[in-house]
Order: C-alpha cells, then sequence, then structure tokens
C-alpha cells in the first residue's frame, strides 16, 4: 500500500498578510463557518509576521468558567508547537471603545499563555465577522480597522481551491448530515433487518463492494447517487471488521476525497446504529485535513447513534487532547500497518 502523506492544513503554512482585516474575515473560512459569540485563537509562529498555524474556537465563557476554558486552551496551544497567538473575541456583547467586551478573558489568556511561553500578539475585537465591520485593538485604542469581504479574501480562495466548505453556521454544517426522510430511512432499517436473517457474508466480498462504491465516487465529483438495496448492502459491510481495517487505509490514499462523499451520502441514508460507522469515517477524514469542527459535528452524529462506538471514543480522546492532525495521520498509519489489511492486494481490486 502507498500511503498518502497527510498534507499539513492550509492554516498551518506560512502566508503573510499586511492587513489585519484581511486575516480576520478569514475565520469563517479557517473554522467552516462564520463564529458567533466566540473567542477564536490564530496560532502560529512569530518571526519577523505571523506564521499562521492551527485555529481554535470555542463559545464564549461565564466569567466563572473561564480559568478552566483557558487552560483547555493553553493545552491545545502547547500541543500544537505554536509560540504565539492572535486572540480574536467576536460578539459576546455591545462595545463603547475603549471599553470592550471580555476584557478580562484576554488578560486571563496573556498571563495563563506567558506562563507557558506562548506570546499573546494584537488581541482584537469584532461584533460579527462581516465585510467592512470595525474592529477593534484591546491594547490600543487607536488601532482599529474594517474587515474586509470574507468571501474575497485570500485564504478563502486557498480554502475553497481545496474543496473546503464554509457554511452559513454551525448549525448549517450539522444540517449537511442530517438524517434522510424518516420513512426512506425506516424503509432501509427494515431491509437491513431481514437481511440478518441470511446466511453471513464473506467480509472480502463485502470489501469488494464497498472498494467499487468508492472507486465509483471517485469517477465524478458530486454526492454518489445508490439505491435502497446499494445503500443496505454498503451499512452491512461497513460493521465487518476487516472492511472498517479497509476503509481507514483508504483514508491514507488519494482515494480519501471520494471515499468522503461516499460517507457523507451513507451518514444521511443509514439508519441508527449502522450509521455511526460512515460518520466516524467522515469525522476521521475531516480531522485529518484539519477540518476539527466539522469531526466534531460527525462524532456528535457517531455517538448520537452508537454512543458505545470504540473508535469514536478514540477520536474523541485525540480531539480533547488536541492532538495534530500530523499524529493522528501518524497513529493511523500505525494502526493500518499494524492490521490485516488487504487494501492494495489484488484480491481488494478484483
Amino acid at each position: 500500500m502507498t500511503a498518502r502523506p497527510a498534507p499539513p492544513p492550509l492554516t498551518e503554512r506560512a502566508l503573510h498578510l499586511e492587513d489585519l482585516g484581511e486575516l480576520i474575515a478569514s475565520i469563517p473560512s479557517m473554522i467552516g463557518f462564520p463564529p458567533v459569540d466566540s473567542l477564536v485563537l490564530l496560532t502560529g509562529s512569530c518571526a519577523d509576521r505571523l506564521q499562521l498555524g492551527t485555529t481554535v474556537r470555542v463559545d464564549l465563557p461565564e466569567p466563572q468558567h473561564g480559568p478552566d476554558l483557558v487552560s483547555q486552551m493553553c493545552l491545545a496551544v502547547t500541543a500544537n508547537d505554536v509560540d504565539s497567538v492572535l486572540p480574536v473575541i467576536v460578539g459576546g456583547d455591545r462595545a463603547d471603545p475603549p471599553d470592550l467586551p471580555y476584557r478580562w478573558l484576554i488578560e486571563l489568556l496573556a498571563r495563563e499563555m506567558g506562563d507557558v511561553g506562548v506570546l499573546l500578539v494584537h488581541p482584537v475585537w469584532v461584533p460579527t465577522v462581516e465585510r467592512g465591520v470595525t474592529w477593534w485593538c484591546f491594547e490600543n485604542p487607536e488601532c482599529t480597522g474594517q474587515i474586509r469581504d470574507p468571501r474575497s479574501a485570500v485564504l478563502t480562495a486557498m480554502h475553497a481551491v481545496a474543496g473546503f466548505i464554509t457554511y452559513g453556521s454551525r448549525e448549517e454544517m450539522a444540517a449537511n448530515l442530517a438524517p434522510d426522510p424518516e420513512d426512506q430511512v425506516a424503509h432501509r432499517a427494515q431491509l437491513l433487518a431481514e437481511r440478518a436473517t441470511a446466511p453471513e457474508h464473506d467480509p472480502l466480498d463485502q470489501w469488494r463492494t464497498v472498494r467499487r462504491a468508492i472507486e465509483s465516487a471517485a469517477a465524478g465529483s458530486e454526492l454518489p447517487e445508490l439505491d435502497d438495496d446499494e445503500i443496505v448492502r454498503l451499512a452491512e459491510a461497513l460493521c465487518s471488521p476487516l472492511v472498517r481495517d479497509n476503509c481507514i487505509a483508504a483514508l491514507l490514499t488519494d482515494l480519501a476525497d471520494a471515499a468522503d462523499r461516499l460517507w457523507t451520502v451513507l451518514t444521511r441514508a443509514i439508519p441508527a446504529p449502522e450509521r455511526a460507522e460512515p460518520a466516524c469515517l467522515l469525522a476521521m477524514n475531516a480531522y485529518l485535513r484539519g477540518e476539527g469542527v466539522l469531526a466534531n459535528v460527525a462524532l456528535e452524529t457517531v455517538l448520537e447513534a452508537d454512543p458505545d462506538h470504540e473508535m469514536a471514543a478514540l477520536l474523541r480522546e485525540a480531539i480533547d487532547k488536541c492532538m495534530p492532525p500530523k499524529d493522528f495521520h501518524a497513529m493511523l498509519t500505525a494502526s493500518v500497518a499494524a492490521a490485516d489489511i488487504v487494501y492494495a492486494g489484488t484480491e481488494a481490486s478484483e
């Protein structure tokens, strides 16, 4: 098997922007949606200019929860080996500059980040991330500017070329994985129940079925169209440990994007608890690409369908510990190498 090295997320590449309004405008494309009442940390290394790394977003906390939240942020920053953080407070309350909301949170961040050797750079507040909205600096009341158009920001364009989708909100992102109409899902559940009484299928034959579906998805750029019989056979196959192992292996190849389209369709189409399998593969691939918010949304779908899903628990731990995507890629690569994978064998491609 030839593994695909995990490409660094676009936000980990060095990109020098002269205008802070341009950088703030890029936030929706970095996290997948325009943040509301949020703390966004743009991390990186600070040499002559800030070189962007991982982007972290959390809901704005109540004061009593601030210390715990900041401790988590410190873990996220140190786990990703950065030396500077540019915090952006979005919303939270009205402002009367230089009186800005959540100044106490910025001061707490500066103190705690300093204790772990991370520099706080140019903290700012904005009411919303929209074109023409004014941003204000917490450190210098005379330092201010306007946000550029988020749709035409440089990083937004780069993310669009890479195939990343920016949703209108986190709720819209979650709705993209919502189940198909209830009657359709119920019919497929009935078909799955009927097949459960049939003789067991050969796992290798089941993998061939999934492999053909992935290759079919690779032939086009749109979401694949599947009939109920195909959906049920794929749902049944994904419950096989051998098939799941091979699907994880596929995440490390150039078929990952095509497989992602298939997992999206199956997450919508398959009833619980079986829909947990494609949703987990979707979450893993999102995390490998550095799309942490989408990974979390897909992971919520997994745990709603199957609260005891073992692979989801491992992914949840990786996200909670702020494991960098490249380290997650290395962990999966090691797991695939140790497993009984037939992905690259002639048996899988016949």
